[in-house]
């Protein structure tokens, strides 16, 4: 879980130096794939984070469509400064999640335990849609649909790079 995190945490760091469009995509789709590994990890089933991640794929890739037929002939330059700076980040953050007070990591892991067997019965039971998180998911859906009229008004089918051939 502390590596996910550290993986995270470089990559958030790394996002803002990006200049080409492709690999900023590919940071992309990389934090998408750790978050839903995390919130698989911290929930019993994978579903929520399954279809969390199809649908971030699936933006991130007509993302990838659109930059690539736009960015199709800029050069890629790899940058091993960048490199260098993201392998110190990692390395910087996994001392520090390392060097942690031993008894405060000790004290997690015994409370985290004893919530969880707590919460073992009751958290088999907990469903992916209920009345508690029902007004998160009807936003979570209106605002895919607003988002997905707006796409269709804003794109005009017979200009720009995603225009249909007939």
């Amino acid at each position: 879980m502390m590596m996910f995190l550290c993986f995270m945490l470089t990559m958030s760091l790394i996002f803002p130096w990006l200049k080409h469009p492709l690999s900023m995509g590919l940071i992309l789709i990389l934090q998408t794939m750790t978050v839903s590994i995390i919130s698989g990890m911290m929930i019993n089933s994978f579903w929520f984070s399954y279809i969390l991640f199809i649908i971030l794929l699936g933006g991130a890739l007509v993302l990838f469509i659109y930059m690539a037929s736009i960015a199709s002939n800029e050069k890629f330059y790899f940058s091993y400064k960048m490199l260098m700076f993201s392998m110190s980040m990692m390395l910087m953050s996994i001392i520090m999640f390392f060097l942690v007070d031993s008894m405060m990591i000790n004290k997690i892991k015994i409370n985290s335990k004893n919530i969880f067997m707590e919460n073992e019965q009751l958290m088999s039971l907990i469903k992916l849609f209920n009345t508690q998180t029902t007004s998160l998911t009807i936003m979570l859906v209106t605002y895919l649909l607003i988002t997905m009229i707006a796409i269709t008004f804003i794109v005009n089918i017979y200009e720009g790079p995603m225009r249909s051939k007939n």
